[in-house]
Formats: C-alpha cells, sequence, structure tokens
C-alpha cells in the first residue's frame, strides 16, 4: 500500500513490537515490563523512524524555500508546547501529582521561569531573526500533516485518561532529541545558502541548540541535558507504572496517537515539497 506512515513501516518490519502492542491493547494489560517497553519497544522505534526521518528530509541538498517552509512548519508546534505542559499538569494533579509535577517542571523550563532562562520559543524565534533573517512568529501551517499534529496534541492534552497523556507525552519528549537535531541541519543549510554561516557561526541558534542538547549547558540539569531529562524524567512513570497506577494499554495507545502525527509531519511537509518542485519543473518545461 502506498503512504503507509513511518510507524506503519516500523510495525511491519519489526514484528515483535506490533505482537506486543496488539495483544497489551486486546487484553487490556501489560504484557511486558514498563522498562522493557521504554527500552525495547518505543525507544528503537524512535530511532528508527528518525533515521529515515533523516533520509527523506536530506537537510543538505533543500534549497532555500524548502529549508525555510520546515523550519515555519515545525516552529509552530513549538510555539504552544509549553502551555500544553501546563494543561497536561493541570488535567493528571488530582491522579497522579508525581507527574504534573514533571510536567511542570518541563513546563518551566519550556515557558520562562522568572530569573532564569526565556521561554524557548521566544530564544528560538529571536535567534532566528538574529542569524537568518527568518521571521517565524505569527507563521500559519501550509500542511495539512501541521494542522493534524497540533490538533491532536491538542486534543490529548484534554483527554480523561491519564496513561493516555502519560503516553503521548513520552513520544513528545522521545522524538525531541532527533527533532531539534534535524532542526539544526536545517538552519545550518539556511545559512549556508543565505551566506550567513553554519553551526557555531549562528551565534544564537548554536546556543538554543546547546541549551537542549549539552549536558554541560547552563540549562542542564545535574549534568543530564534538557531534553534527555524530559525523556527520562517521563520514562520513569512507564517504567513505575504499576506504583504510580498507569495502565500500559491506554500508553501504548498515547504514543501511537502522538507518534503518528509528529513522524507524518515530516513526510507530509517533504511531499509537500516534492508536489510543488514537480509541478514548477512541468510549468518550465512547458515554457
Amino acid at each position: 500500500m502506498k503512504n503507509l506512515s513511518l510507524v506503519d513501516e516500523y510495525l511491519a518490519q519489526h514484528q515483535s513490537t506490533d505482537r506486543v502492542f496488539n495483544e497489551t491493547i486486546v487484553s487490556g494489560s501489560a504484557v511486558v515490563s514498563g522498562t522493557e517497553l521504554v527500552v525495547d519497544h518505543f525507544d528503537p522505534m524512535t530511532e528508527w523512524i528518525y533515521t529515515r526521518i533523516r533520509e527523506i528530509v536530506d537537510a543538505s541538498s533543500v534549497g532555500e524555500d524548502a529549508a525555510r517552509l520546515y523550519i515555519g512548519e515545525l516552529s509552530f508546534f513549538a510555539r504552544y508546547n509549553s502551555t500544553l505542559l501546563l494543561r497536561a499538569a493541570d488535567n493528571v494533579r488530582g491522579f497522579c501529582p508525581e507527574l504534573a509535577h514533571e510536567f511542570l517542571r518541563n513546563f518551566l523550563e519550556e515557558g520562562g521561569e522568572r530569573g532564569k532562562l526565556p521561554a524557548h520559543y521566544v530564544i528560538f524565534s529571536g535567534a532566528l531573526i538574529h542569524d537568518l533573517g527568518f521571521r517565524v512568529n505569527g507563521w500559519l501551517p501550509r500542511t495539512p500533516t501541521t494542522l493534524a499534529l497540533s490538533s491532536i496534541i491538542d486534543l490529548l492534552a484534554w483527554s480523561h485518561c491519564p496513561s493516555t497523556i502519560l503516553g503521548m507525552y513520552y513520544a513528545t519528549e522521545a522524538v525531541a532529541v532527533a527533532e531539534t537535531e534535524q532542526l539544526r541541519e536545517l538552519t545550518d543549510r539556511l545559512g549556508d545558502l543565505l551566506g550567513r554561516g553554519t553551526g557555531k557561526g549562528l551565534s544564537k541558534l548554536d546556543y538554543y541548540y546547546r541549551m537542549h542538547l549539552d549536558e554541560g549547558h547552563e540549562a542542564a540539569t545535574n549534568g543530564v541535558a534538557v531534553e534527555q531529562g524530559h525523556q527520562e524524567g517521563i520514562a520513569q512513570f512507564i517504567k513505575q507504572a504499576d506504583l504510580f497506577g498507569f495502565l500500559q494499554p491506554q500508553i501504548i495507545d498515547g504514543f501511537l496517537q502522538m507518534l503518528y502525527p509528529f513522524s507524518d509531519q515530516w513526510t507530509g511537509v517533504a511531499d509537500f515539497i516534492s508536489t510543488v518542485e514537480s509541478t514548477e519543473r512541468s510549468l518550465r518545461d512547458r515554457d
């Protein structure tokens, strides 16, 4: 079948994960430990999908317009990330105050805490203007998959099921490092095309990426980089689901509900770019 999601491709090629997911959902109970679910299934799945995304996007070969489109589409979710974390914290507080505390900690890092760093989106959007002369503030989605992503996470943050919220936020944090690294490749590509530099030559963007990914950055906690810390902080609730009262079938459901749109956003933007470029070539050939 054409146009399979990368999530479907992975499950078709990795029967053990497909079986665990299906058996857990059908039985309504856990069939593996929470640690095994994270380490042997969720994490390898996310890594495989984002390796494929890196190949599909091929940042080193995209043109200026395509690079701007990828960056703009990706910035849309980043704008609302902290708002949704605060909503999720409020939503799960009565069921699991410990998870609410973790969401609130992430919210303060992402949304900005008084006397510390500003909101991450504020740093990122300002860095784009400073280093690349590219403003994403007010950007509206150009692709259906970006709209789908923002719509689904908005719905899930309101979920009545804490286990679904836990699963969807693990997916959100599990993809964060790979998404940030891919975004860095795209801003480097745009910087190169514009003659503005790459890497440390884009000083404010370099700061933003190090803030998320570097263990030695001032934003890191106890030698753990920001994004890695977010992922590990949420993973503990899946690994200790019995202790905190979370249900594995709903965790898997929430994880899949969020991983599909994250993955599909990338392939959807890539397909959109391919269609536009093909149309432009056809029009040129007619002239």
